[in-house]
């Protein structure tokens, strides 16, 4: 292919490497990490999707291949995403060429970092080392507006960074991407969903419940731990914020979701249907009666009186918490009874690890041989099955009361 050279800095006799007619090319910005030349720079979507090659799986037995296998669900959420929001937010993809098919110039060589161009071969597809869902989203997109429309435009008018690696060993690829899913720590379900304000139940819960302080048992939030799902035994919060909001939607719609994405649907749907005062009488109610129960109330009034409860009692377990809220659903679906109700007669139910009520459900009880001495400790059960099976269990007792 017939060359061409570059024209040289402003002012400057340095003359700049020649590069293959005909070649695309991109404003980007150069640097290395260790000895590979690295790229990033800036495409619409619709580009990005048509500059990269089909999907690769990873093949160890070949050493082809990057990513994971597809979760199409995952995919799905993420097309969802793209096409719902307007003011949506995705990382950089990280792609590769062959230093055959791409080239970088940087406009100042003698610069560790520099701006300068990605030249690329016309018709070279790059290789997606991490962003295959997100890739694959795109497309997904882009293909279902292919006719031209707002979305289209959008994607048209937007940027997705892509950060280029300008190397051809298969087997640095795979290192790379297993680097990548090491070094990366997503963020626990309590600071994710405390961040997400599009869902109406987590504005609700942060706004009207705990900043608002309609449940004082919270003490405007500071009794709710954020940083982790869990609080520590130490610790003076009664709940992880994922703990929080799982009950609160479970005493909304009850446990008839099976999916994480399936429970956020419902939950909208819920709160769009019933309305924002009538759902949030229902938390309010709710939450308030957990604090009137006589362990909490108790344990509130004094100092350290929420490691006491969590010594003592099954009220800051998370899995009694979706119990109780499960049982309040239960008897308050369809019948006369209030949540305010259900609760004052859920203070009757003896919560402390030293009763029987979770006996069988939540708690498999400790065994002993006929002269009285312990054969099994008591063991604490979790999961769903076994939360599900005690909220009967209250939901009965609160009936009865």
């Amino acid at each position: 292919m017939e060359e061409t050279t570059d024209s040289a800095d402003a002012g400057s006799t340095r003359p700049r490497r020649k590069i293959p007619y005909g070649r695309v090319a991109y404003p980007a910005i150069g640097y290395k990490m260790g000895s590979r030349q690295m790229v990033t720079t800036v495409m619409n979507p619709v580009t990005y999707v048509g500059t990269v090659g089909d999907r690769e799986n990873w093949d160890p037995l070949q050493g082809t291949g990057t990513n994971r296998k597809e979760d199409k669900n995952h995919r799905q959420a993420i097309a969802k995403y793209i096409e719902e929001t307007e003011d949506y937010v995705l990382n950089s993809v990280l792609v590769y060429y062959s230093p055959n098919d791409a080239e970088f110039v940087a406009d100042d060589p003698e610069n560790q970092i520099s701006m300068g161009t990605l030249y690329v071969r016309p018709g070279a597809k790059a290789k997606v080392g991490d962003g295959g869902h997100r890739t694959s989203a795109y497309g997904d997109v882009i293909q279902a507006h292919s006719h031209g429309d707002e979305v289209l435009e959008r994607l048209q008018a937007n940027g997705q960074p892509v950060i280029v690696v300008l190397d051809d060993d298969q087997a640095r690829r795979a290192q790379d991407f297993t680097d990548l899913q090491q070094n990366a720590k997503p963020l626990n379900a309590s600071i994710a969903q405390s961040m997400d304000r599009r869902q109406a139940i987590n504005r609700m819960l942060l706004e009207d419940v705990l900043k608002g302080g309609l449940a004082p048992v919270f003490e405007g939030g500071k009794r709710v731990e954020f940083l982790s799902d869990s609080p520590g035994q130490l610790s003076a919060k009664l709940a992880g914020f994922k703990t929080l909001r799982y009950a609160t939607g479970t005493l909304l719609i009850g446990t008839s979701a099976r999916s994480s994405r399936a429970w956020d649907e419902a939950v909208a749907v819920e709160i769009a249907t019933a309305g924002h005062d009538a759902t949030l009488q229902k938390m309010v109610d709710f939450w308030n009666g957990f604090g009137a129960l006589p362990e909490v109330a108790s344990a509130m009034s004094v100092d350290s009186g929420v490691v006491k409860l969590r010594k003592t009692t099954w009220l800051t377990s998370a899995n009694v918490l979706y119990a109780l809220a499960a049982a309040v659903h239960l008897v308050t679906n369809g019948t006369g009874m209030t949540v305010n109700g259900a609760m004052k007669a859920a203070a009757t139910i003896d919560f402390t690890r030293a009763g029987t009520t979770f006996h069988g459900t939540l708690v498999e009880p400790a065994t002993y041989d006929e002269d009285g001495n312990e054969i099994t400790k008591e063991k604490a059960l979790t999961g769903r099955d076994a939360w599900e099976g005690a909220a009967q269990k209250l939901a009965a007792a609160i009936r009865q009361s």
